[in-house]
């Protein structure tokens, strides 16, 4: 709404009635501004009756409404009546989440990543808190909630935090935009929830692919030498690249004793709204600091499996790609792993699996810290933390090389393991 303020000052200058009426009209458009972030644009390309119309979308009971309109004033105005009218009711958690998905999206520039891990947390919440109004939720709601249903699946303290810090998130933005006058998170500490959640950790076992599950999956891709889906699996298992980057990998990123990593393909939506997958010029670890990547060597195994990526039926500058040369969808290739997996019945699903396991090898043959962490595409310290989690050396082998003499009496040692060295 045009502030009442703004309006009694116009008057009060005695502002002519043509005048008027166009400042009025800018104070529309720059409400408008400030409440939708979709893109406006004429259909110059279209035919038929949108030839040179102006449109846009809305979103209306979660589903995407277009507004198509002769100029782009009409426009304007039809977007000022949709959302003075939203402003007038009481927003529902629902609403002020959705609204808050198109702020992190256009205005913050957050990834579709982000807002698709923002989707998962909102629609574990209860219908009975979502379609409440923001403002009537109380930290007792919310408290309820938690221990009636989120507790009981036994989160770890992480997905705890996380889910209370939506919560928070939801209301804060709430306040900003005036739908609400408090933020009943503050009340809430997960420190409260803790000792209801799954404090276990997970075995180092369970982090990673063992190397037998490794030589049974290598031997079921075999079998699919013409799949790109199990020709992505066998990179993975010698490179111990991220999905995102296999699937972006092209040809020329193939340098004859190195594979060049500089790119990754990513989720995100097309002009219109669809869920799409494109390539963007960094690696994860590069976000903010791009430095062209990173160089993999190539080794004989690695070799003969972009050799047999070369064979793939249709053409592609792509290295992994479908019969019409289009390139792998990452999450493509992540669901047909987790499947094969399943099928093996191997605990581990996943491909950052292959990732630890890759850097365990590395442990094994001498590689320092730096190393390991320069050809994953880490950090230092964060290869340390999260990837070295074991070497998988038997307490009998340590013995025998401190006492040169080998171990007896004590059978369970061949299944100790100790922790890498640093």
């Amino acid at each position: 709404m045009i502030a009442q303020a703004d309006l009694m000052l116009l008057l009060g200058q005695g502002t002519e009635s043509q005048e008027l009426n166009m400042l009025i009209t800018v104070a529309k458009k720059r409400y408008v501004q400030e409440h939708h972030h979709r893109a406006i644009s004429q259909m110059t390309n279209a035919t038929g009756y949108k030839k040179d119309k102006w449109k846009t979308y809305v979103i209306v009971n979660d589903k995407r409404k277009e507004i198509i309109r002769n100029t782009e004033e009409e426009l304007y105005a039809s977007l000022y009546e949709h959302y003075s009218e939203l402003e007038k009711k009481p927003k529902t958690m629902e609403d002020v989440f959705e609204q808050m998905k198109d702020y992190k999206l256009n205005a913050l520039a957050r990834s579709q990543k982000t807002v698709d891990e923002d989707n998962r947390r909102f629609n574990k919440i209860s219908a009975l808190l979502r379609t409440k109004s923001l403002n009537d939720i109380t930290d007792q709601d919310i408290r309820n909630w938690f221990v009636k249903s989120f507790l009981p699946t036994k989160p770890t303290p992480s997905s705890l935090r996380k889910q209370l810090q939506l919560f928070s998130q939801i209301f804060d933005f709430g306040i900003r935009n005036k739908y609400c006058f408090d933020n009943p998170t503050r009340y809430i500490s997960a420190n409260d929830y803790i000792h209801l959640c799954d404090t276990s950790q997970k075995r180092d076992e369970e982090k990673e692919f063992s190397e037998e599950e490794i030589q049974q999956i290598r031997s079921d891709c075999l079998k699919e030498a013409k799949n790109p889906h199990a020709l992505m699996t066998l990179l993975s298992i010698e490179t111990g690249q991220r999905a995102g980057e296999l699937a972006a990998l092209q040809k020329s990123d193939d340098l004859g004793e190195y594979l060049h990593v500089h790119r990754q393909q990513i989720r995100g939506k097309d002009k219109d709204g669809h869920r799409a997958f494109y390539d963007v010029g960094y690696t994860k670890d590069e976000r903010f600091h791009p430095h062209d990547g990173r160089l993999i060597p190539i080794t004989p195994e690695c070799r003969k499996v972009l050799d047999m990526a070369k064979a793939l039926p249709g053409d592609s500058e792509y290295i992994f790609h479908n019969k019409k040369g289009s390139p792998i969808q990452r999450d493509s290739y992540i669901q047909n792993l987790g499947r094969r997996c399943k099928r093996l019945k191997i605990d581990c699903t996943h491909n950052h699996g292959f990732r630890v396991a890759f850097n365990s090898r590395l442990i094994g043959l001498g590689f320092s810290s730096a190393d390991r962490a320069l050809i994953l595409g880490h950090e230092v310290q964060t290869n340390e933390a999260h990837y070295s989690v074991t070497d998988k050396r038997h307490l009998a082998d340590l013995h025998k090389k401190l006492t040169g003499e080998t171990p007896t009496g004590n059978k369970n040692t061949d299944n100790s393991v100790i922790k890498e060295e640093q």
